[in-house]
């Protein structure tokens, strides 16, 4: 096909600049404008970096080529804006510019819009990308609360801006304690730039250092250093995220309903609410009861403070979806706290997703829990929990095993380190009776952190599957021990202990059970795998006081393997329709195994 005239690239070029993704980026419309313009003035001739340089920001005085990157961070940005017009005004448009990487030269070429069965991979929109590293904490108090705490807010601020793919919180923070340096970071989570800084409060002074990297090459693109008041570092995180959306975006942020609204200075609720999220990213028991009561304090300070009260929302649900506290207790305190929170923030992912959790979980209304997580995924305030917990809550316990696939890829796409998306991964291929490739995800998990109980506990149940009792136990025992005694993993091993003939093991168990519940709250779910173990008929009656106290895990009744020896009773069948489950045949060896006795 021969290349377009220097007419039609003309008549393109002008078409470009006039599109509703240049037609306010001006240092972007500069910049193509130029090297096009070059490219047909001079086509035998390759444009250098000090060539542009000169040409655009040498008479402003920004470009230094000793000191900036100014050439190369514009021409990511512009690379960025022609993915983005020609995946959607200049979708059907018959010529093609194009910058191609580690290049300031544009190439032309005619658009080939004949074949769709084959699209251009360049008319795709690729978002810049970027991980936001931990905040190095200089402060003398070595609490890392306020450090962070700002990382998380720089994260939740891009997050919300459209056009840039931010690596979510669980990923960014699981390489705190790595020393990869900016190349491999990039590998590692497909992204194009990291920024990393670090923060110092000394009295009322603040000191906050920032730089932006690029991960093809190492250089660094960006830098500033703020020496505020505390008092102002809300500001400082929005001009922090500012800077990066024009860096990456390539256009002033002039959308300010794009940036999550903030209160306008440090306060003492702020504080408050800093260190409860401290507490609530350590997930466990006691954790959780200090985040509440940080969130608490924070709200006393400011009744109207949404972030605190989907704080204390996520909070009271995981004391609950774990079980460590009674369901009936903590599930209905995080559906209030999260309605509070969405009447004054219509838009909180977080307090969405708990409400659409709780509406799984505990009221079993699968069809409002799903529009409510749908309608978490869309949310203005982005969160890093709808996508795993609805794959989870809803798909899964629905048998709905191939969209929870779909949906768990696009988490690992945003947080591709996550230890919840890959054990959630690998319980719904567990679920789909698919134990080698669960297997995997579960130890890709115990990679990232050997003591992860869930991973453990599913770990744990592939051996089980395979019929190695003995190694299924050892991660039973590990899981039971690291998760505080969590009931979905002393029954998981009291179960392993009863299929392996251990039954003396499965009396101290018991009996074990019934200590703990002596001074805190025990889910009759354990009790309830373990019945299954024994093939004793009390599992019906465990199960009834499971569904009466709410215990979370009977959602997955239509799909686990474990009670496919129940799947032809009648009892079970009434269970599922209570659970308003569907349900699914069991396989044909199942239905010669021995009744229960």
């Amino acid at each position: 096909m021969p290349p377009p005239s220097p007419a039609m690239i003309t008549e393109q070029l002008h078409k470009i600049l006039a599109s509703p993704a240049f037609v306010n980026a001006d240092r972007m419309r500069r910049y193509l404008k130029f090297v096009v313009e070059h490219a047909l003035s001079a086509p035998r001739e390759s444009l250098k970096e000090m060539t542009v340089g000169m040409a655009l920001y040498a008479e402003k005085g920004d470009f230094d080529p000793r000191t900036t990157a100014v050439v190369r961070v514009d021409a990511t940005r512009l690379r960025a804006k022609l993915l983005e017009y020609y995946s959607s005004n200049g979708a059907a448009d018959s010529v093609v510019i194009d910058l191609p990487k580690g290049s300031y030269s544009p190439i032309f070429r005619e658009a080939d819009n004949h074949h769709p069965s084959h699209p251009r991979k360049e008319c795709r929109i690729a978002e810049p990308s970027i991980v936001v590293l931990p905040f190095s904490n200089l402060s003398p108090d070595p609490e890392t609360y306020l450090s962070d705490g700002f990382t998380e807010e720089i994260i939740h601020a891009l997050s919300s801006i459209r056009g840039i793919r931010v690596v979510a919180r669980t990923s960014a923070f699981a390489l705190k304690q790595r020393n990869a340096d900016v190349l491999q970071i990039g590998r590692l989570l497909n992204v194009d730039c990291v920024l990393e800084g670090s923060v110092r409060r000394y009295g009322e002074d603040l000191r906050v250092t920032v730089q932006l990297a690029s991960t093809s090459d190492g250089y660094q693109l960006w830098s500033r250093r703020y020496v505020r008041k505390v008092k102002d570092i809300l500001t400082v995180q929005e001009e922090i995220a500012r800077a990066i959306t024009d860096m990456l975006r390539g256009d002033n942020l002039r959308d300010t309903a794009e940036m999550p609204a903030q209160n306008s200075e440090y306060s003492e609720s702020y504080e408050w609410y800093l260190r409860g999220r401290h507490h609530l990213n350590r997930q466990t028991r006691e954790e959780f009861h200090r985040a509440i009561e940080c969130f608490e304090k924070a709200c006393e300070r400011s009744p109207a403070y949404s972030l605190a009260l989907s704080g204390m929302a996520v909070a009271w649900f995981y004391l609950g979806m774990f079980s460590m506290d009674a369901p009936l207790e903590t599930m209905p305190r995080a559906q209030r706290a999260a309605t509070r929170a969405l009447e004054i923030n219509g838009h909180d992912g977080d307090a969405l997703s708990v409400l659409a959790s709780t509406k799984a979980m505990f009221d079993w209304n699968w069809s409002e829990a799903e529009l409510l997580f749908k309608r978490s995924l869309h949310a203005r305030s982005r969160s890093d929990l709808p996508e795993h917990l609805y794959a989870l809550l809803v798909l899964l316990p629905l048998v709905r095993i191939g969209e929870a696939l779909d949906v768990l890829d696009t988490a690992r796409r945003l947080d591709p380190l996550s230890l919840f998306v890959a054990a959630t991964r690998g319980a719904v291929l567990l679920m789909a009776r698919r134990t080698t490739e669960a297997e995997q995800e579960y130890r890709r998990a115990l990679e990232l952190d050997p003591n992860f109980w869930r991973a453990l506990v599913g770990l744990g149940r592939c051996h089980e599957a395979r019929g190695d009792y003995e190694k299924a136990i050892a991660c039973f025992e590990r899981a039971a021990s690291v998760s505080d005694n969590v009931s979905t993993a002393i029954g998981a091993l009291g179960r392993a202990y009863a299929m392996a003939g251990k039954s003396k093991e499965v009396r101290q168990l018991l009996g074990k059970l019934d200590d703990l519940a002596q001074h805190r709250y025990v889910s009759p779910y354990g009790r309830v795998l373990i019945c299954l173990g024994l093939k004793d008929a009390a599992v019906f009656d465990w199960l009834e006081r499971s569904c009466n106290e709410r215990a979370g895990w009977l959602m997955y009744l239509a799909t686990d393997p474990r009670f496919d020896p129940l799947r032809g009773d009648a009892r079970f069948q009434a269970l599922l329709d209570k659970l308003h489950l569907p349900r699914i045949e069991p396989s044909a060896d199942v239905s010669a195994q021995p009744p229960l006795r």
